[in-house]
């Protein structure tokens, strides 16, 4: 038996690989052909899966009252009372009740006096004005002042004693020195024997030398005092 030559061993085995690959080549090619479509059956079916279907349309939702076309009830409205003469705490304690909380506060004396202790102050005027109906939301603005405001700076004359009841203590302290007089002390009005640690809280309801007298420069002068909102007796002063 004669061995083949090397020649035709390498070309067998050449032949061999080329047919080793077309046959690869068209197992693929018929994989290929026969791999499922599942999209393309489900339209050829003449249906989607539900995955693939268009999602549901949104539930209807209760109507957005700003959306035009659609009515909003109105708010409540609130009369507004008459606050006039009615000290701070007790206006604004007033308009809280009502449901109004939105409140300012200006000097109705146009000093821009910024109200520390609400009980030393009066209203004066309103915004709106009383008997107003509004909303509960809305800005109310209460014109307030010192009950002292109202009393009358006297003229001052060098050496004669001023009449200063119905001021507050510090105005009054100041028209007696404009006038000459430094020796002064101030006394409680109710016996209780409390300082005035801050003047402008006191109101002057008496005063030791009678207003048009002429005293020694060097005479003490006593002035008698109750803190604001307190009774002021016979002096007849605003407090």
């Amino acid at each position: 038996m004669s061995l083949a030559s090397p020649r035709a061993v390498i070309t067998g085995l050449v032949l061999g690989f080329v047919g080793l690959l077309l046959l690869c080549g068209f197992a693929f090619t018929l994989g290929r052909s026969s791999t499922f479509d599942f999209r393309s059956s489900f339209t050829q079916a003449g249906s989607t899966p539900s995955s693939l279907s268009t999602p549901p349309a949104s539930e209807p939702t209760e109507a957005d009252p700003t959306e035009p076309g659609v009515s909003e009830s109105p708010p409540e409205l609130i009369t507004i009372p008459d606050l006039t003469g009615v000290r701070l705490p007790e206006a604004e304690q007033t308009l809280w009740s009502l449901g109004f909380f939105d409140i300012s506060t200006e000097d109705a004396t146009g000093q821009d006096r910024i109200v520390i202790n609400p009980n030393n102050w009066v209203v004066r005027s309103q915004d709106p004005p009383p008997g107003t109906a509004v909303p509960r939301d809305a800005e109310i603005t209460l014109w307030v002042a010192r009950p002292t405001d109202n009393a009358t700076t006297p003229e001052v004359t060098e050496g004669v004693i001023p009449n200063v009841v119905c001021m507050d203590l510090q105005a009054a302290q100041d028209v007696l020195r404009d006038a000459g007089f430094y020796r002064l002390r101030s006394v409680d009005g109710t016996g209780q024997g409390r300082q005035q640690w801050i003047d402008r809280n006191w109101v002057v309801i008496a005063q030791s030398e009678p207003p048009g007298s002429r005293p020694d420069p060097t005479t003490e002068i006593v002035l008698t005092v109750v803190a604001f909102g307190e009774p002021t007796g016979d002096s007849g002063c605003a407090s």
